[in-house]
């Protein structure tokens, strides 16, 4: 059987046909983390797509943060952000089919400091990051046997939004990544208030900035994620200062982008520290999900199917504290959330008709936990 890859939350959700389960009916599950708490690296299990229970999780490689990951189209392949000392790093890991085990093909500077986020782009032609420190971001080819190309396209963004003096003082890209189509890059730069937009060129092999480059989001909100409808026509950013979300109608063909609404994760009566770290559109278009760090919540919106427009369905709690990232699978039925405080994974679900979210009693620990990816 042909493997099928789904990546849940740098490019675009793809509900196919149908789901392409292992034969015993699990979805192989990766785990990105910092090396805090115990943690030696990216740790690798399994998701009951029946049951929704996650198996215990095992050390799939040794690594140096990998906080975020990325997984090739073909399946093949696993690209990691990773930094030390030593530097900073996109690594590429050949994936053992059976075991999940992840093997170090190569690894390639990414110019910048603190890389953040990685993406796929189409038919496994290139990988795009950010560098958040560093405040700058990147395209690295790729070659067929999966390993990482140097850097083709690096740039520095300069300035920030200055409305926030201590973070935003000046640019700081959070993520990468690449809208329905793949011939947009976008780029939410928290510290400008900002989605830079860039266009890859035809041949996979550079990007340039985009006209118009960029698209505005609310002032002192801090744009940290962005997620699409599967067509294409309306962007998601989840604003991390602000606990909101600004929603745009998209343009695939121009990048034009403009902001119609922004609506706040979090209830009327929460007057606690808060921030968003990760949003998701539903495989069925129909439903947004955002996480809630300080509430320690998944904020659930249903979009109107013919605006785009969001309304609150309500907020669930992560089952941990501070949800950094979290994985839809690609059936649309679990939500699996890395509690990064708490050092565990929670799988809640789906209520495919209304998409509130529901707890299933699933709990694994892993430690330092903040990106959740799956393998099909």
């Amino acid at each position: 059987m042909k493997r099928r890859t789904f990546i849940v939350a740098v490019t675009a959700l793809v509900a196919g046909s149908g789901l392409y389960a292992a034969e015993d009916g699990t979805l192989r599950v990766y785990y990105g983390t910092k090396t805090q708490s115990g943690s030696q690296g990216i740790y690798t299990g399994t998701l009951d797509l029946a049951t929704g229970t996650l198996s215990d999780p095992k050390l799939a490689a040794k690594a140096d943060n990998p906080g975020f990951l990325n997984i090739s189209h073909s399946g093949r392949f696993l690209y990691a952000v990773a930094n030390s000392k030593e530097g900073n790093w996109i690594v590429s890991y050949a994936i053992d089919p059976d075991s999940g085990t992840l093997t170090e093909l190569n690894r390639q500077e990414t110019g910048g400091v603190n890389p953040c986020h990685v993406a796929v782009g189409p038919d496994d032609r290139f990988v795009v990051y950010a560098n958040y420190t560093g405040g700058s971001c990147g395209l690295m080819p790729l070659a067929e046997d999966g390993t990482l190309l140097p850097r083709s396209s690096f740039f520095q963004h300069t300035g920030g939004s200055g409305v926030n003096a201590k973070r935003q003082a000046g640019p700081h890209p959070h993520s990468a990544r690449i809208a329905p189509g793949g011939q947009l890059v976008m780029v939410p730069d928290l510290g400008q208030d900002k989605v830079r937009i860039y266009r890859v060129a035809d041949d996979g092999r550079s990007m340039t900035p985009n006209d118009p480059p960029f698209a505005t989001t609310p002032p002192g909100g801090g744009p940290r994620h962005v997620s699409f409808t599967p067509d294409g026509k309306w962007m998601y950013v989840c604003n991390e200062m602000a606990s909101s979300v600004t929603m745009f109608d998209l343009d695939p063909s121009t990048g034009v982008a403009e902001a119609k609404q922004t609506i706040p994760t979090l209830p009327d009566d929460f007057a606690g520290n808060n921030s968003t770290a990760e949003i998701l559109v539903h495989p069925s278009g129909r439903f947004v999900y955002c996480s809630n760090r300080g509430h320690d919540s998944i904020a659930a919106f249903a979009i109107d199917e013919s605006t785009g427009m969001l309304t609150t369905i309500g907020q669930t709690s992560s089952g941990g504290k501070t949800p950094r990232n979290f994985g839809i699978t690609p059936d649309g039925r679990f939500v699996v959330a890395a509690n990064q405080s708490s050092d565990d994974v929670v799988v809640l679900k789906v209520d495919e008709e209304t998409g509130a979210l529901s707890p299933t009693g699933s709990r694994i620990k892993v430690p330092h936990c903040i990106c959740v990816r799956f393998l099909e």
